[in-house]
C-alpha cells in the first residue's frame, strides 16, 4: 500500500511539473486554455479559475493541458467549447517559435526541475561508501574485463585515464562514464605501482556495467552488545591483525570471529561521525584496539533469520552452492522439530554435530504454476567464535552546506542526463536488451524500494524519472513531445500547415507506436512480477496449469 502512495506522490508531482510547463508557455504565449489536468478519469478535486479549469483526476498516469484549437474532440464539440474564444488566442493561430516554446516547454520544465532537486539531495546528504584504505579489488568476475586488464585481488587502484579516484562513488561514475572506451588503470600491488588497459562493458548474464569486479567495504560497526567493549559504534576496521587488505571486509571479518573462539582479536579501527559536511576533513582519529572472542552455538553452512514473520534460510560464505539455490527459502524445522519463531537463537538447543533443516521451496513446475516442495539440508553445528558485534559495509553521509550544493546542483542533475543518454546508447546498440524496460508497474515497485531503503535513495530516484521524462519526452517519436517539435520544423520549412491527411496518419503511426511499446513494458513489469511473486504464480497455475 504505501508503494502505491509512493508512487502515486512521486508520478503526480513530476507530471504535475511537466504539465505545468506546457501551462505556463500556453499563458505566456496567450493561449486560451480551458482545461488543465493532473491524471486522467473522473475529476477527484475540481475548482474554476478566471479562464481555466483545474482538476485532480482520480489515475495519476499523466495529465494535460486542454488548450483552445488543440483537441481531439469531434468537430462538432470542439466548436462549442471554443465558440467564445478569440481566433487569436488559438494554439494553431499563434506563431511556430511561439508553439515550439509551449511544446518544448514540458520536457523543459522536468530538466529545470532536476536543479532544485539535486539541491535538496546534496543539502540532505548522500550515503557514501568509506574506502579508507582505497579501492582495493577483492573478487574479480572470470572473464570480465577485470580479469582480462589483469587486475588480481589485493590490487589497490589509484586512476583511472591519469584522474585520481579514492572513494568508490567516484570510480564508478568515472567507469560508467567511460564505458566501451580503453582506459588506462594505473594500480598500486605490492608496493610498487603498475599501468593496466583495460575496456569497462556492460555484460546483462554476469550482471555487471563497468569491469566486474567488486570492492568489499572494510567493516563497520553497527552495533554492540557488550557495553564494555573496546570498540565504539561507528568504528571502522582499517586492518585485522595484519592480515591482507582484501580480508579487510564485513565477509572477512566475520569469518575471523566465526573461526576464532576464546581467542583476543586485534584491529586497528578509526572512528567515523555517522553524518559529515563536505567542508569538514573526515581525518578521524586512529586507534589499535583487541576485544575477546567468546563462544557459542553456531551452524557451519547456514544461518536462520525471522524476516517478516517467518523463519528464513540464510547460507552462510563458503557453503556448498546447492545451499545459495536456497537463499531465502523458510525454514520449517531443524532436525524434524518446528521453529518457534520466538527464538532469539535458533541452534542454542541443538547438540553439537549434525543439524537437518526442513526447507520448503517454491519451485516452478508449469506454466505460471507454482509448487512448494520440502527439501532437507544437512549441516554441522560446533561451536564458533561470538563477539557481540554486528557489522556493516563501513558508509556515512556525506551532505553539502546550502551555497555549495546550488554550485553543484547543475553538475548533480547533468550527471543523471548524460547516466539517460548513455543507456539509451547501449539500447539502441543492442547491449542493453528491451525486456530490461519498465512500465508503471515497474516504476511502482521501484519507487517502493528506493523509498524502504532511505530519502536520499528516494530523491535521487526522483532526480533520475524527471530526467527520463524531460529526455524521453524530446525523442523524434510521433505522440511524443519531440514529435510535434518534428512537425513544427516541417512545417516552418514548408512554409505552410502539413495536410491534414497527414497528420492524422503522423499520429495513428505514433498511437501505434505508443500502444505497442506500452504493451511491451507492462509485459515485462507483469512477467517480472509474476516471476518473483509466489502467490500470483500459484493463483495463476489453478487456471493455466
Amino acid at each position: 500500500m504505501l508503494t502505491f502512495v509512493y508512487f502515486c506522490i512521486v508520478l503526480g508531482l513530476l507530471v504535475c511539473v511537466h504539465e505545468f510547463g506546457h501551462f505556463a508557455a500556453a499563458k505566456l504565449c496567450g493561449v486560451y486554455v480551458h482545461r488543465f489536468s493532473i491524471g486522467f478519469g473522473p475529476a477527484i478535486l475540481k475548482w474554476q479559475g478566471k479562464e481555466t479549469a483545474y482538476t485532480i483526476a482520480c489515475i495519476p498516469l499523466g495529465g494535460f493541458v486542454q488548450m483552445a484549437g488543440q483537441s481531439d474532440l469531434p468537430d462538432e464539440e470542439e466548436d462549442e467549447l471554443n465558440k467564445d474564444v478569440p481566433k487569436d488566442r488559438f494554439y494553431t493561430s499563434k506563431k511556430i517559435w511561439q508553439r515550439l516554446l509551449i511544446i518544448l516547454a514540458g520536457p523543459g520544465m522536468n530538466l529545470i526541475f532536476a536543479l532544485p532537486l539535486a539541491v535538496a539531495i546534496l543539502c540532505y546528504g548522500q550515503s557514501t561508501t568509506i574506502t579508507p584504505n582505497g579501492i582495493v579489488v577483492s573478487e574479480i568476475i572470470q572473464e570480465s574485463p577485470a580479469e582480462k586488464a589483469g587486475l588480481l585481488p589485493g590490487d589497490r587502484i589509484l586512476a583511472v585515464d591519469g584522474e585520481s579516484v579514492t572513494t568508490w562513488n567516484k570510480f564508478v561514475e568515472t567507469i560508467r562514464a567511460k564505458i566501451y572506451s580503453d582506459i588506462t588503470l594505473r594500480v598500486e600491488r605490492n608496493g610498487e605501482e603498475l599501468t593496466l588497459e583495460a575496456y569497462p562493458e556492460l555484460n546483462e548474464e554476469k550482471g555487471y556495467l563497468g569491469l566486474g569486479f567488486m570492492m568489499l567495504p572494510p567493516p563497520q560497526v553497527e552495533s554492540l552488545e557488550n557495553s564494555d567493549s573496546p570498540l565504539k559504534k561507528g568504528d571502522v576496521v582499517l586492518s585485522i591483525d595484519g592480515r591482507p587488505l582484501s580480508d579487510c571486509s564485513v565477509d572477512g571479518m566475520v569469518r575471523l570471529l566465526l573461526n576464532s573462539p576464546n581467542t583476543n582479536i586485534t584491529v586497528r579501527v578509526a572512528n567515523y561521525k555517522a553524518r559529515r559536511k563536505t567542508d569538514e576533513t573526515a581525518v578521524p582519529e586512529e586507534r589499535t584496539v583487541t576485544f575477546p572472542v567468546g563462544e557459542k552455538k553456531k551452524c557451519e553452512y547456514f544461518d536462520i533469520l525471522n524476516i517478516d514473520g517467518r523463519a528464513r534460510f540464510v547460507p552462510r560464505s563458503g557453503a556448498p552452492d546447492e545451499f545459495w539455490e536456497l537463499a531465502g527459502a523458510k525454514v520449517l524445522a531443524l532436525n524434524k522439530r518446528p521453529l518457534e519463531l520466538s527464538a532469539g537463537d535458533y541452534f542454542a538447543d541443538i547438540p553439537v554435530g549434525c543439524v537437518t533443516a526442513y526447507v520448503a521451496v517454491a519451485v516452478q513446475s508449469g506454466r505460471y504454476k507454482r509448487e512448494t516442495v520440502v527439501t532437507s539440508v544437512v549441516s554441522r553445528i560446533d561451536y564458533f567464535g561470538h563477539a557481540g558485534i554486528g557489522f556493516r559495509s563501513a558508509s556515512e553521509m556525506v551532505c553539502e552546506p546550502f551555497g555549495a550544493a546550488l554550485a553543484h546542483s547543475p553538475r548533480k542533475a547533468w550527471s543523471k542526463v548524460a547516466e539517460t543518454f548513455r543507456t539509451l546508447k547501449l539500447l539502441f546498440t543492442g547491449s542493453l536488451k528491451v525486456n530490461n524496460l519498465s512500465g508503471p508497474v515497474g516504476i511502482a515497485r521501484m519507487t517502493g524500494v528506493a523509498a524502504a531503503l532511505g530519502f536520499d535513495v528516494l530523491l535521487n530516484f526522483v532526480l533520475l524519472i524527471t530526467v527520463n521524462l524531460g529526455v524521453l519526452n524530446l525523442l523524434p517519436l510521433p505522440v511524443l513531445d519531440g514529435g510535434h517539435v518534428v512537425l513544427l520544423i516541417a512545417e516552418g520549412i514548408r512554409g505552410k500547415a502539413l495536410p491534414e491527411k497527414f497528420l492524422i496518419w503522423y499520429q495513428r503511426i505514433g498511437l501505434i507506436f505508443i500502444l505497442a511499446l506500452f504493451a511491451l513494458v507492462m509485459m515485462n513489469d507483469i512477467g517480472r512480477w509474476i516471476r518473483e511473486s509466489e502467490f500470483l504464480g500459484t493463483l495463476l497455475g489453478k487456471f493455466f496449469h
